[in-house]
């Protein structure tokens, strides 16, 4: 045993070199250290949404400010907070509690958690960080460690020089979507080099049916994919891992494509059943749900400013900087890729080293950017695809460009250091000047195309330096974020030029190249950063005060809380944020409130009224009986607000003020319909939100204010009983004479085929260990 562990760490520490690991662990460690630490210092910083959506804190400031730049610290969308933080951390408090997180009653009048995705409630373990405080940073460091991880993996099992191969590590770690989409889009990222590396270990192996076990890696891959919240991405992801496993099918022998295809189908398949109770979770909820823009195609063409915001992120100021005719481009980027990047994977295009990936990769790099400009021939032709045209292609591709651009600059970063090997033993002037115009072409080329597209994006991004010229917040000015993103960018690719170029910088040139890319790659991801801002603390006495306050009725925010958040702080709310949503629950909004409501985000505040008012401002001064009605019983509102007709509202309707803060007021409602409610000739003794006794003088009507769903099932003294709706909403149970003990639960429907398939899939997993097999880039170096 002490020799086997002697080999295996030898072998571990020949291809994996202990400096290696170190870095790809402490980098991340590294960089987000300030927000790390930020919170424990004196006027320390931090980029926890709570502080910067404001959500439940005692003070409120302006949501993009606050840093020592403006704009928000490493993600676009406040979905890292409403969605992924809030009902992140209600997944992780159930799996600590030993729930099954089935359902969120916070949200709503409560809609399942594990059926809408996005909570990531069996994204086992990276879900359990979020129950822990910042632990949405301590998810996004951990799966930017695993994501270099398994990318360094892929890389080697490529083939690839060892420099290289720490370099694309670091650059998919560091990547443009985990720098600006660090929510939800982000998540999936860390599996897709797995996934790819499955392809590439089934390419090693199937050279007959006895190769066709080893489909574990891949199966990992993909289901840590589908597991990680975001189904958008992974979709997407997937797209790429199709293309290529054809490739790799397309260079099988011919005897080995039947036992390469059965392995890929039993890879994915036992993905599938990995995650079969998230997957039969969100099918059962689907048919209930309301999926806005998904419901048909979506062909959204990404805004003009946008391309020079991929080459040269900051170029229009950190995240959101600007005025309001700004934005709609922030909302529309999921990534970007940097100068240096698609320099290098120009520069890839030419070696001729596994020429069929490269060309691969970069045509699948054109039908994206096609798709994302919807040009002609090409957006239709990716239409077709199954599932793209129900997606918001033009945002959450992004992964997957950067993807295709890193392997095409690890294949020409590749090139250059194998022929900077290679060219130190030539000996001759004749074979200097061959060498150097082997290396002087395609630098050329790539370089420029680079110029070509510094040189469109410029002229494309007119309109939005006129609305940025005269725009100044922060230390630095607009025309400084213009003209030193394009300087710098620019600067990096000559000195790579250079590299390339010269002769004198000739035993240089991977040093050189590998150094700008890295640089650049750090730098931008990095400029968020510079957004944190210090702390908020949480009103604490807001939140107790409601906690004592509530009972088991909900309240509604006027800005005060973020939707969500009510999970997070354990209190039942009717404002939401998420897509999808319960069907019948926005019907109802809709019928109350009107049809020009948003039904993604419930906040209270957008859209406003045509006199200026937040949404249901006049509805909670006017007619606080629609919100009574849905079991409202406090309302949050920012503080001073004015809530028209309370003042001639007669005494008994008026609301309670109970606790006012310089952010917010809190008030009570008159009369709240209660959570249980039955006849009179009913005593009810509610023990919590499933479970109440009850004793009735004669047979009643039990109805409970929660949605209605398939999958709640009650149990009357141990017995099963009937489960109806109530106004299409709530639900309604018969309730017998006498006294009666009620339970009520949620299993989604056919959940006994997700924990089977569960089962067969870990079975599986068994079964498709990989086994030692010849590499093919091994067998190509022979």
């Amino acid at each position: 045993m002490p020799a086997f562990s002697f080999f295996a760490r030898h072998r571990f520490c020949a291809h994996w070199p202990v400096w290696h690991v170190v870095v790809l662990v402490l980098l991340p460690v590294l960089v987000h250290l300030p927000e790390l630490l930020g919170p424990a210092l004196w006027g320390g910083t931090t980029s926890d949404p709570i502080s910067v959506l404001s959500a439940g804190t005692q003070t409120r400031r302006n949501w993009l400010e606050g840093g020592l730049l403006p704009g928000l610290p490493g993600w676009v969308d406040g979905c890292a907070g409403v969605i992924v933080q809030a009902l992140g951390h209600l997944a992780a408090a159930d799996w600590r509690h030993g729930i099954l997180p089935w359902w969120n009653p916070y949200s709503g009048v409560g809609m399942p958690l594990a059926g809408e995705y996005q909570p990531g409630a069996f994204f086992l373990p990276f879900v359990l960080l979020l129950g822990l405080p910042g632990g949405l940073l301590f998810l996004k460091i951990a799966l930017q460690v695993l994501a270099g991880f398994c990318m360094y993996a892929l890389l080697r099992r490529l083939g690839m020089d060892a420099r290289v191969v720490l370099v694309g590590a670091v650059l998919w770690a560091f990547n443009g979507t985990f720098a600006w989409a660090s929510d939800g889009p982000s998540q999936p990222l860390a599996f897709l080099p797995l996934a790819l590396l499955g392809v590439e270990v089934l390419r090693g192996t199937a050279r007959g049916w006895a190769g066709v076990r080893n489909w574990s890696v891949l199966a990992l891959g993909l289901g840590g994919m589908v597991l990680s919240s975001f189904p958008e991405t992974a979709f997407l992801q997937g797209t790429l891992v199709l293309c290529w496993a054809l490739l790799r099918l397309a260079q099988q022998p011919a005897g080995a494509r039947a036992p390469f295809v059965a392995a890929i189908a039993v890879g994915g398949s036992t993905a599938l059943l990995l995650a079969a109770p998230q997957l039969v979770a969100f099918a059962t909820y689907l048919p209930h749900a309301w999926v806005g823009d998904h419901t048909a195609g979506i062909s959204i063409t990404q805004p003009i400013t946008c391309w020079a915001m991929a080459l040269f992120p900051y170029i229009n100021g950190p995240i959101f900087y600007g005025p309001a005719s700004r934005y709609e481009a922030w909302w529309s980027v999921g990534g970007y890729w940097g100068a240096v990047l698609p320099f290098l994977a120009v520069l890839g295009l030419w070696g001729r080293r596994d020429r069929a990936a490269r060309i691969m990769l970069a045509a699948y790099f054109v039908a994206c950017v096609g798709k994302q400009a919807n040009l002609p021939g090409i957006a239709p032709f990716m239409d077709m695809i199954p599932g793209i045209a129900r997606t918001f292609f033009h945002r959450f591709c992004y992964p997957m460009e950067e993807m295709a651009l890193i392997l095409l600059a690890a294949f020409g970063l590749d090139d250059v250091c194998r022929n900077t090997a290679v060219r130190a033993g030539a000996e001759g002037a004749k074979q200097h000047a061959k060498n150097w115009l082997a290396t002087a072409w395609p630098a050329l080329c790539a370089g420029g195309v680079l110029l070509l597209a510094t040189s469109a994006v410029w002229h494309w991004n007119a309109p939005a330096r006129a609305d940025l010229w005269a725009f100044t917040q922060g230390p630095v000015s607009s025309c400084f974020y213009a003209f030193g993103s394009v300087l710098a960018g620019g600067a990096l690719v000559a000195l790579c030029l250079g590299a390339l170029l010269l002769p004198v910088l000739a035993r240089w040139r991977g040093t050189v190249l590998v150094s700008a890319v890295v640089a650049e790659a750090l730098f931008l991801f990095c400029v968020p950063l510079l957004s944190t801002r210090s702390v908020l603390p949480v009103d604490t006495t807001l939140i107790n005060t409601m906690k004592a306050q509530i009972g088991l009725n909900r309240f509604v925010s006027l800005g005060g809380l973020a939707p969500n958040y009510g999970a997070y702080f354990g209190l039942a709310s009717i404002n939401h944020n998420g897509v999808p949503m319960p069907a019948a629950w926005i019907a109802r909004l809709q019928q109350d409130f009107g049809a020009n409501l948003n039904p993604v985000t419930f906040d209270g505040i957008t859209p406003n009224t045509p006199n200026g008012h937040f949404f249901l401002q006049d509805v909670l001064g006017q007619r606080p009986e629609v919100l009574e009605h849905l079991g409202v019983a406090l309302a949050v509102v920012p503080h001073g607000m004015e809530l028209p007709g309370q003042q001639e509202a007669p005494a008994e309707k008026r609301l309670q003020l109970l606790y006012s803060s310089a952010a917010n007021d809190l008030y009570r409602l008159p009369h709240p319909t209660p959570y249980f409610e039955a006849p009179e000739t009913c005593e009810i003794q509610p023990l919590s939100r499933t479970e109440l006794r009850t004793n009735c003088r004669t047979p009643a009507t039990l109805i409970r204010h929660e949605l209605m769903l398939p999958g709640w099932h009650v149990r009357i003294n141990g017995q099963e009983a009937a489960v109806g709706y109530e106004e299409d909403l709530f639900q309604r149970i018969a309730l017998p004479n006498g006294q009666a003990n009620i339970r009520f639960f949620f299993t989604p429907p056919g959940m006994a085929w997700g924990w089977a398939g569960l089962v067969l899939g870990l079975a599986l997993l068994g079964l498709g260990r990989g086994r030692n097999a010849e590499k093919p880039w091994a067998a190509q170096a022979k």
